[in-house]
């Protein structure tokens, strides 16, 4: 019954953040002539993408080397240069979460609850284990410990080696959240877990016991839609601040070392941020672009023409902000003072009636979904959209 009410709800959300409707449609695109010169390098499709259902499988990096994997297993080596494919290997796996790369080990998860380890060099898997449910995190790495989360609010820490279990902490779900994880993340020797209930936790990175534990979100309203609260997106630590967000609840900047907030305040979001050296960068759950003072979290910025666009979290590159919406397109936004500069669609096809249902997408653009933030790798864009469809971009500096 929970995981139904899982779904029923991330429908709901869906159907309000990235569909046409009589109630809230996503604002239609005006014309836009690009200010900078955005150039695609080259363009591969990876499997099957995540096809229809809500899954973060972002691909990861390793010098001129990516490694991507589809819903169905299909796992894929290419050149970040060329976009060229390397190897690939068809593991035939259900997987759900999403890459994170160790030395010569790749390390994912599945819907079935199973961590794998698999060895890039040998081709081959070289363990699993059997967590409690599925997981849709990405797995992080420290001092030969694999820490990973599954969606029953459980956070593992395995021994990298074999895939043992080191320790467990258990966190109690809400029956009512979205469908989504974030991923822990882990700095000098301390795991950072952000969870469906609103909390934030730091956890020994030994043995997982736990050292504080701050509340960045409360349940508010009178039913249990508008009670829904959630922590789908990781935590960013820079310089011993963390900084969390989640949706119907707050975006914060908190202590490393105690937990305590150093300012907060409301906001939701399911997406992401990104943080520099001054600016907190934050998707909202309406589909508006934010620049927060990273210091006070004051408003610097906000651009509100992308409405309802269901917006990725967002990447910087060079002086710009990039977001990926529903439809497949990117943004460029100027970082310091959040105008549109440029727009670009990933997946540029012309398609015919064979290939899409123009009724049904008129409703859900399920085909051209961008559900990952963009990636910047050696000064290209890559984007992603949910049918494997990846590009590489380059801003030609003038």
């Amino acid at each position: 019954m929970k995981f139904f009410s899982i779904i029923v709800v991330f429908l709901v959300l869906s159907a309000c953040g990235s569909s046409p409707s009589s109630v809230l449609p996503p604002v239609e695109l005006t014309p836009l002539t690009n200010k900078i010169n955005i150039s695609r390098q080259w363009a591969f499709t990876a499997g099957e993408g995540v096809s229809d259902f809500y899954l973060k499988l972002k691909p990861v990096f390793k010098n001129n080397t990516g490694y991507v994997v589809d819903y169905n297993g299909l796992l894929q080596a290419f050149t970040v240069t060329s976009g060229k494919v390397i190897w690939e290997k068809n593991l035939n796996i259900p997987v759900s979460g999403g890459l994170t790369l160790a030395d010569q080990t790749l390390f994912f998860g599945t819907s079935k609850g199973e961590l794998i380890a698999f060895d890039i060099n040998k081709a081959e898997v070289l363990w699993r284990t059997q967590l409690s449910s599925e997981i849709l995190s990405r797995p992080t790495i420290s001092k030969n410990i694999v820490v990973t989360k599954t969606i029953d609010g459980r956070v593992y820490g395995l021994n990298i080696d074999n895939g043992t279990k080191k320790w467990v902490y258990d966190r109690t779900v809400p029956r009512l959240t979205l469908r989504g994880s974030s991923s822990p993340v882990i700095s000098n020797d301390v795991v950072i877990s952000a969870s469906d209930s609103g909390k934030l936790s730091a956890l020994t990175l030994s043995n997982g016991k736990l050292l504080w534990e701050t509340t960045i979100a409360v349940a508010k309203g009178r039913n249990q839609l508008e009670r829904v609260i959630d922590m789908d997106i990781d935590p960013v630590i820079v310089e011993d601040v963390i900084y969390v967000a989640g949706y119907q609840g707050r975006v914060a900047a908190v202590k490393m070392g105690s937990g305590q907030l150093i300012w907060s305040r409301d906001f939701s979001t399911y997406s992401g941020l990104y943080v520099d050296a001054y600016r907190v960068y934050i998707s909202d759950a309406m589909g508006q672009l934010w620049a927060l003072n990273r210091y006070n979290g004051s408003t610097l910025w906000r651009q509100d023409k992308l409405l309802r666009r269901k917006l990725t979290a967002p990447e910087v590159q060079d002086s710009y902000v990039v977001v990926g919406d529903y439809d497949g397109y990117l943004h460029w936004l100027n970082r310091e003072d959040g105008q549109l500069i440029a727009r670009k669609q990933v997946d540029d096809r012309n398609l015919n009636d064979e290939e899409i249902d123009k009724e049904t997408a008129l409703y859900f653009s399920r085909w051209n979904n961008i559900l990952i933030r963009p990636i910047l790798v050696n000064n290209l864009l890559v984007s992603m959209d949910r049918l494997g469809h990846m590009v590489a971009f380059q801003v030609e500096k003038n």
